[in-house]
């Protein structure tokens, strides 16, 4: 842990329900906030402003404005949490740019889920979709609203790498807010042509349900760190999709985090479809987790 969490600041609902989120993790552990704020001028305003006279007066409003949405919610941090020392930082460019380039070294990025409005649960924000790809440190993306203050940290474990450093996170994020970890692996039983023999078909779930099971453990074997030794682990072996078994047994999360998956040698190019789905269907907070650097 290098002790900042970097927030995406602009103003929205959302916006305010990840700063509310990012203080709350910042007074459990100790972190400063780096509250980041991009902001840019419309195409038209550079094409008016091309002899570059006319277009000083737009920058200097962007830039002023982008201030005072971070002094603003400067103010919302001492007003939730006086002891927490915030750092502003306002620059020109893509928020998902901008915000990528915040969180190197940083424990954690939070922002807002935007992009869903009134059809909600439908399409993950262009911002937070970017950062799953650009963040630099585990990102955490909170919907308005979605502050569970209770509940376990649940994870979902497949065997991967991803989903080995996904439970070493949530472990730490579960000892930090003094609750327990609920690891989900799913499994499928699908060969049609064992169908017809009930006992062969149980035979076989029971067995593919303790290989689930055998993953959890070496994954949790694998995960536990010395801080994390005292936190509580439930593992759930669940027959289906992935994202279903996730989602399915995280109606009490406090937290949901998943492994980026997807980037293998070619890193940083896609997110995987486990992933996106939790991170378009969750009524809650997700954190996307990649490996570390190398």
């Amino acid at each position: 842990m290098t002790g900042r969490i970097v927030v995406g600041v602009d103003g929205s609902p959302q916006s305010a329900g990840a700063l509310e989120l990012a203080v709350a993790r910042a007074a459990l552990g100790g972190q400063t906030l780096e509250l980041v704020n991009s902001y840019s001028m419309p195409a038209d305003i550079h094409f008016y402003g091309y002899q570059g006279i006319a277009a000083a007066q737009p920058v200097d409003w962007f830039r002023e404005y982008s201030q005072e949405l971070l002094a603003a919610a400067a103010a919302r941090v001492a007003e939730l949490a006086p002891d927490i020392t915030c750092s502003l930082t306002s620059e020109m460019g893509t928020p998902a740019f901008v915000l990528g380039a915040a969180s190197e070294g940083a424990d954690l990025v939070v922002v807002g889920r935007r992009g869903l409005g009134a059809a909600a649960s439908v399409v993950l924000g262009s911002v937070s979709n970017r950062l799953t790809v650009d963040a630099r440190c585990p990102l955490v993306v909170v919907g308005h609203g979605e502050q569970p203050a209770s509940g376990p940290v649940v994870v979902g474990v497949d065997g991967s790498d991803f989903g080995t450093q996904a439970l070493r996170h949530a472990l730490g994020e579960a000892a930090a807010r003094g609750t327990s970890v609920r690891a989900v692996t799913a499994f499928q039983v699908s060969d049609q042509a064992v169908q017809g023999d009930p006992e062969l078909v149980a035979r076989i779930r029971a067995g593919v349900e303790g290989d689930a099971a055998d993953i959890i453990a070496k994954a949790l074997a694998d995960a536990r760190t010395p801080e994390t030794e005292s936190v509580t682990v439930d593992g759930v072996a669940v027959e289906g999709r992935a994202a279903d078994a996730i989602l399915a047994h995280a109606d009490d999360a406090q937290l949901i985090v998943v492994g980026s998956h997807g980037k293998g040698l070619v890193r940083r190019v896609l997110l995987g479809s486990v992933s996106r789905q939790v991170l378009n269907d969750a009524d809650r907070p997700v954190a996307v987790v990649d490996l570390p650097e190398e």
